[in-house]
């Protein structure tokens, strides 16, 4: 008998009462999509005691959790990557990246005898897209061919809201950097070197032995030593980047960077120091080559007004600098971290919403020279039986005649691509010009011509 109601009593406990939700998600609400982030909440259900959430590549995906498995964020399953595993109704991404569609599907848990479960059928898919650059008037004032060109300019980037330098951790280190991987890790990445350091949170400096690395080195500041008190220049969110302190920022010292062409004085994954020609330079990654040129130009302009007159040390090469700004145009990491700095300081890095203006400064005497780039920027114009419309990376002409010539060009002036003589598409496929500044020369039959400028992402 005693055995009897034992089974019956382990019967009801473990179907009678558990409650099992029968459905997963229905509605969802886009709270906030910008260009770095990503809000979305969607509705509870009930006996669920917690939600997966997974970012697919596409709403079809036919990944589905196991059941009586648990999932931790950074997990794969199939093409999907584990978000969360929480009982939170809110998505809330890490490094979320700008002009990226990323798709959503949800499934309620469940607990039976402490393995947990999921429901499987039909669960809640959403699609969001991020934003890209958005910087409205905010040059509205600024012109290149104006005689103050390089003046109005600092003007308008020197006026921001100061973050405190302590505050890195907590803002574009959070927002941008710390990336999931598989067990609920957390990394963050070298931008010098490469190196993808798994790290224990909360996340401490010195304990992990990595730096806020100043691109543009503290030592070349005319104001250094700029942190006691810290000045504005020290902590300007544009030019910080986190580097392995030992085997990289101590590596790089302030040495300028360049290409090491000669030989290798030290080597740590993808960065390294050596000799290019006489001088000791430090080349970093070439993932990190254009942000980090575009951090020294920014910072070369937003402090040139003050009394100590910035500009590259001697040992620093232009040249190089501008090369790899135009080889490495901004991605879309890059933009969403100019985005999320804007909101912050205030103030954006110039270089990057227009990769031209650098054509038209010689950044070691801080003047304005001729454009050393695409040499006919200056004479844009517009002809209203031309028009143009471009959609992704698809190029539309409605023209009301015959166009004979297209020729494209990147910003160093050199031909990417040529139609002419037969051309009678009005689509012109760009997928293979990567990201960057093009200028797109247009001529009809007639000799009618139009020049316009491009940013492809």
């Amino acid at each position: 008998m005693k055995f009897f109601i034992t089974t019956i009593l382990l019967f009801f406990s473990t179907h009678l009462f558990t409650q099992v939700p029968k459905h997963n998600p229905i509605r969802f609400e886009i709270i906030d999509v910008k260009s770095f982030s990503v809000k979305i909440s969607f509705s509870k259900v009930m006996f669920a005691t917690s939600y997966l959430v997974l970012r697919t590549n596409n709403l079809s995906s036919q990944a589905k959790p196991l059941n009586e498995k648990k999932y931790e964020r950074g997990d794969t399953i199939g093409d999907a990557i584990v978000i969360q595993s929480t009982s939170d109704t809110l998505i809330n991404p890490r490094a979320v990246r700008a002009n990226t569609t990323y798709n959503f599907v949800v499934y309620s848990c469940y607990q039976v005898n402490g393995a947990i479960n999921y429901v499987l059928e039909k669960p809640l898919k959403m699609q969001v897209t991020t934003s890209g650059l958005s910087y409205l008037d905010y040059y509205e004032s600024i012109s290149i061919t104006a005689p103050n060109f390089i003046s109005t300019l600092s003007n308008l980037l020197v006026q921001h809201t100061v973050v405190p330098y302590t505050s890195y951790k907590n803002t574009v280190l959070a927002m941008l950097e710390f990336q999931d991987t598989t067990a609920g890790k957390t990394f963050v990445q070298c931008v010098y070197s490469g190196e993808r350091k798994i790290i224990q949170m909360p996340f401490d400096w010195t304990k992990e032995g990595y730096s806020r690395e100043h691109t543009f080195a503290h030592s070349w500041m005319p104001s250094h030593p700029a942190d006691n008190p810290p000045l504005p220049e020290y902590s300007d969110l544009h030019n910080l980047y986190p580097t392995n302190l030992e085997k990289a920022n101590t590596v790089r010292n302030n040495f300028p960077l360049g290409e090491v062409t000669g030989k290798v004085l030290y080597t740590y994954l993808e960065g390294k120091l050596g000799y290019d020609g006489s001088q000791i330079v430090y080349e970093p990654s070439d993932m990190h080559k254009g942000n980090a040129a575009r951090a020294m130009m920014y910072m070369s302009i937003a402090y040139n007004n003050q009394n100590n007159h910035w500009r590259f040390p001697s040992v620093q090469s232009q040249e190089i600098i501008k090369k790899w700004h135009f080889q490495d145009p901004p991605d879309n990491y890059e933009i969403a971290r100019q985005e999320y700095i804007y909101g912050l300081q205030g103030n954006r890095n110039p270089f990057i919403d227009h990769p031209e203006y650098a054509c038209f400064i010689d950044f070691t005497k801080m003047s304005k020279q001729k454009a050393n780039c695409y040499n006919s920027l200056l004479e844009i114009e517009n002809e209203p039986r031309i028009q143009l419309n471009l959609s992704g990376k698809t190029l539309e002409i409605n023209s009301e005649e015959e166009i004979s010539e297209i020729c494209i060009y990147d910003i160093m002036g050199q031909l990417v691509l040529i139609k002419s003589k037969g051309f009678n598409s009005n689509f012109v496929d760009l997928s293979n010009l990567g990201i960057g500044t093009f200028i797109i020369d247009i001529t009809s039959v007639t000799e009618k011509k139009i020049r316009k400028k491009i940013y492809l992402n």
